[in-house]
């Protein structure tokens, strides 16, 4: 089982480049898409973040938190039952695309929630 987080945001991002961490991350091609993992260094957890394609388009309730939002992401940590390490890979990789982005629209298993830019 993982973490599953849809990312709503205004830009597209550019991947590895704008996460923390950039160069340790692995790209996966696929046919009809490009994964981007970060493995833990103990080989316990990974990281993946995948861009939706432009047909995929935010819900109604993250378009009430920000109208803005055209482009998304899923990152998805696995397992669930990742130690805290993974879980603050997966905050500061999502706080990264939303400084990038002038902000982000989280969808998470607890619920919807804006994140604002950081450090500016």
């Amino acid at each position: 089982m993982s973490m599953d987080i849809a990312v709503w945001v205004t830009c597209i991002a550019t991947l590895p480049g704008d996460l923390p961490k950039s160069h340790e991350w692995n790209v996966e091609k696929w046919e009809d898409s490009t994964s981007y993992v970060y493995p833990s260094p103990n080989m316990d957890w990974q990281l993946i973040i995948e861009k939706l394609n432009a047909l995929e388009k935010p819900t109604s309730k993250a378009l009430k938190l920000n109208s803005d939002v055209k482009y998304g992401y899923v990152f998805s940590l696995e397992p669930i039952g990742a130690d805290d390490t993974g879980y603050k890979m997966l905050e500061e990789s999502i706080q990264s695309i939303a400084n990038k982005c002038g902000g982000a629209v989280i969808e998470a298993p607890t619920g919807i929630s804006k994140i604002d830019v950081q450090g500016s």
